[in-house]
């Protein structure tokens, strides 16, 4: 039996390559896979003291934001009740099924790269998601985040640049913030979405 925090969080393994993910997939195979219109009132955003917390420049902050429209899952339902509110672009349209907490999913957004920021990118040797990895554990766990959250975002920060990775698996959370941040990087996988031309997967 999977543990509720499993779910809640977005620690349900995935494929990570995407080969696999979108292999034979209804609604994104194909040479017309399926794009949903969206307005900006589908995309609703978390508010909590931590997402609040800023350390971006404005560039950066605006990626994470747009990497988060490109994947945000649908609210979780309260126990017992239909979710009827709208999910975002990638999840919404591809992946219904897929449920984790909003909130974690965007602060893995707003936190994937905030180990580019000049404070933490001089102060450590490591690659940036590493550093930042690091970073957003920690803030998450000195705001009071519970530490599964702080473990899921953790985990998305130290993954979402092993992006041409073949085989195994990946958390919902990483996988998703790997196709949204390399749509939003590169248009990698653009056909999934109603943006435009890109590059396929």
């Amino acid at each position: 039996m999977t543990d509720h925090n499993t779910t809640f969080y977005g620690f349900t393994a995935v494929p990570r390559d995407t080969d696999v993910l979108f292999k034979d997939h209804p609604t994104a195979s194909g040479p017309h896979p399926k794009q949903d219109p969206f307005t900006i009132d589908d995309f609703p955003f978390p508010d909590s003291k931590l997402v609040r917390e800023k350390e971006l420049d404005e560039k950066t902050y605006n990626h994470s934001n747009r990497v988060y429209i490109y994947g945000a899952p649908p609210p979780l339902p309260p126990p017992g009740l239909a979710d009827a509110a709208l999910g975002t672009a990638l999840v919404k349209t591809h992946f219904p099924a897929w449920a984790y907490d909003r909130e974690t999913y965007y602060l893995a957004c707003l936190l994937h790269d905030i180990g580019t920021a000049e404070r933490f990118l001089a102060s450590t040797k490591m690659s940036f998601e590493f550093k930042g990895a690091i970073v957003a554990r920690d803030l998450i766990l000195s705001t009071g985040g519970p530490e599964d959250q702080a473990d899921s975002v953790c985990d998305a920060i130290v993954r979402h640049q092993d992006i041409f990775v073949k085989g195994g698996n990946i958390t919902m959370v990483g996988q998703v913030l790997q196709l949204a941040t390399i749509l939003d990087n590169v248009g990698l996988c653009v056909r999934f979405l109603s943006l435009g031309v890109g590059v396929d997967c």
